[in-house]
């Protein structure tokens, strides 16, 4: 018998042992190839991978990869720890350290190309709902189905190379092992590294806030930051059971019920537990902070593209053509405007402090302007006295401040009292560097020295969208110079930025549904590895005395350690990122924050009650049958 033999007829005689570790493979390839589908798609030919929809889609599946990777040498790992003794038994009827590799290798190589071909079978057979989905929930997209060649070989590339890797690496997690660890393995209780996780933390998380403080930002301190969650996430739940530990003893309630059993089964498994956790948390961390994000994206495009561009459409020029040359492009694009649907327009005048750079418009308003912007924009007026003033915002997110160069022109003119302000833009978000508004009759005085200057607004009255194709033929049919002149269109931005976001919301939401899944696998994977072991040993003890009911509480207990606590944890940090978030975005994601976390906790409570039950059961399936 040849050792590939031997390899396939342990597979295919105990394919049990195998399953977890098979299913981790053939659901990260049906993951990678529904994206790598998405990506290749005919209607998608038109986006450049430098676009944000190829660079989404290009980041879809490099965290699929990512994950991928964590998830299946996650399952390997207990994989191969599940079937110590048999390798040590091999160990000792002569099987050389080369052979042993060879064997290793050869089983995760034919366990690695069955779930390579069903992933892809299944890829197949699902990509069509796949893409329906996706078109349905992303408008402007015709996802038709098509044979994904170029994805099937992408898929073949990536995830056999993947699993190749992982084929290598497998002999390594054993090699440091002798044949005696190896049988005694499922009899010693793990060493606890919790000095360990605290030199590691206070060597890592001191150079990363640095890094922060200096503003020093490079590709390598994401790594820092990750090993920095990890190395706090680590310490935290190390030091909280510590503490826990502590305190029960110190008041006698370790003694109390199935307490000394709770405290002793988790930490005899504590360094894989504490490992669990840390992993579990950061994932929970993600899926709670992005499946906030990609839920709000689309639902805030409307408000978010308004806070870019107030206006349907705006005309600027800013080369200082002559006011007759600007009125006459109004005019003529009021004229096709006209063409479509009934509108309204507005001249903005103003005037502008002088500079020599072409980028920076610190521009003054007079106050009936402003008001006749007000009105247009449905928003509301102000009345300014004559030593008043009001800032208006320039990108929409900032509070707006008041320049020097500004403010010194203004308290020439004893203006020196501010009136308030408004952050929402009346431009196109970035056009102006400063807008101040005075009253009427400091205006004329003021504006004498300053450049005139205008811009032209047009908002529709019915028409609520409009194709990009339809809004490049009215830029053609007016003719604009691009180095000189410009017409902005909300319905552009907001088309592309809706494409975007709901395509990012879709890709997003199937990454979430994966972590989800993959937190779910690693607990169980967690449980099961050591459920030989756990069968024998409550076996005995419910042959003393423990009642069923007190072995789900203490089975329930390790769950609840692994699962809720790294749960309440992310939660809790996953409302700070929100809190980050709304400082970066245009839009408060708050409220949504509230209504996610309802569903995430509805979901996360079905999770906990079907991993525990499906683990009760087969603790009390197997201590039957013994």
């Amino acid at each position: 018998m040849t050792l590939f033999s031997f390899a396939y007829n342990n597979i295919k005689r105990d394919f049990k042992t195998y399953l977890y570790h098979f299913l981790s493979c053939v659901f990260s390839v049906l993951i990678f190839f529904l994206f790598s589908t998405l990506a290749n798609h005919p209607a998608l030919k038109i986006v450049e991978d430098s676009a944000s929809i190829g660079i989404i889609l290009f980041l879809a599946n490099i965290i699929s990869m990512i994950f991928s990777f964590v998830l299946t040498l996650y399952s390997v790992g207990n994989f191969l720890r599940n079937r110590s003794r048999q390798f040590a038994i091999l160990n000792i009827i002569g099987t050389s350290k080369r052979q042993f590799n060879r064997l290793i290798f050869l089983e995760n190589i034919i366990i690695s190309a069955f779930a390579l071909s069903i992933g892809i079978v299944m890829g197949i057979i699902f990509s069509k709902l796949f893409l329906m989905i996706a078109q349905t929930l992303i408008e402007g997209l015709e996802l038709s189905f098509y044979l994904p060649i170029i994805a099937l070989i992408r898929t073949l590339v990536m995830m056999g190379g993947l699993f190749l890797a992982i084929s290598l690496i497998s002999p390594i997690i054993l090699r440091k092992k002798n044949v005696l660890d190896l049988l005694k393995k499922k009899e010693i209780a793990e060493k606890n590294y919790f000095l360990h996780s605290m030199v590691a933390l206070i060597i890592i998380l001191p150079p990363t806030i640095y890094f922060h403080i200096i503003e020093a930002y490079f590709s390598f301190i994401y790594i820092l930051e990750l090993l920095s969650f990890i190395s706090i996430f680590y310490f935290v739940f190390y030091l909280i059971f510590t503490v826990y530990h502590f305190v029960l003893k110190k008041n006698g309630n370790i003694y109390k019920k199935n307490n000394l059993i709770k405290i002793s089964s988790f930490k005899y498994k504590i360094n894989s537990n504490i490992k669990t956790m840390t992993g579990a948390t950061i994932l929970f961390c993600i899926i709670l902070t992005s499946f906030i994000y990609i839920i709000g994206a689309p639902i805030n495009a409307d408000k978010d593209t308004k806070k870019v561009i107030p206006y349907s459409y705006m005309y600027a020029n800013w080369e200082n053509k002559s006011e007759e040359y600007k009125d006459k492009r109004e005019q003529i694009i009021a004229k096709k405007l006209e063409e479509t649907d009934n509108f309204k327009k507005l001249t903005v005048s103003y005037s502008m402090l002088k500079s020599t750079v072409r980028t920076e418009r610190h521009i003054i308003l007079s106050n009936t302007m402003y008001n006749s912007i007000s009105d247009f924009l449905k928003r509301d007026k102000i009345s300014l006295s004559d030593n008043e003033y009001f800032l208006v915002g320039v990108n929409g997110k900032d509070n707006p401040v008041l320049f020097d160069k500004v403010r010194d022109i203004l308290v020439n003119h004893n203006i020196d009292k501010e009136k308030g302000s408004d952050k929402r833009v009346i431009a196109l978000s970035g056009y102006f560097t400063s807008i101040t508004v005075v009253s009427d009759k400091e205006y004329p005085e003021i504006s004498k020295l300053l450049v005139k200057d205008k811009i032209y607004a047009f908002e529709q009255k019915k028409q609520k969208v409009i194709k990009t194709k339809d809004f490049d033929k009215l830029k053609n049919e007016v003719g604009f110079d691009q180095k000189k002149e410009t017409l902005i269109s909300y319905y552009e931005l907001y088309n592309i930025e809706n494409l975007t976001r709901k395509l990012i919301s879709y890709v997003g939401s199937i990454l979430c549904v994966s972590f989800l899944i993959g937190i779910a696998s690693i607990l169980y994977s967690r449980l099961n590895s050591s459920i030989d072991e756990d069968v024998k040993k409550y076996g005995i003890m419910m042959k003393m005395g423990l009642k069923r009911e007190e072995l789900d509480d203490i089975l329930a207990s390790t769950l609840r350690w692994i699962f809720i606590l790294p749960f309440v944890t992310s939660f809790a940090v996953s409302l700070i990122f929100v809190i980050l978030i709304n400082s970066y975005t245009l839009t408060s994601y708050t409220g949504l924050a509230v209504i996610c976390s309802g569903i995430y906790i509805f979901i996360e409570v079905i999770l906990y009650i079907l991993i525990k039950r499906r683990y009760q059961t087969n603790i009390h399936r197997k201590i039957s049958y013994d």
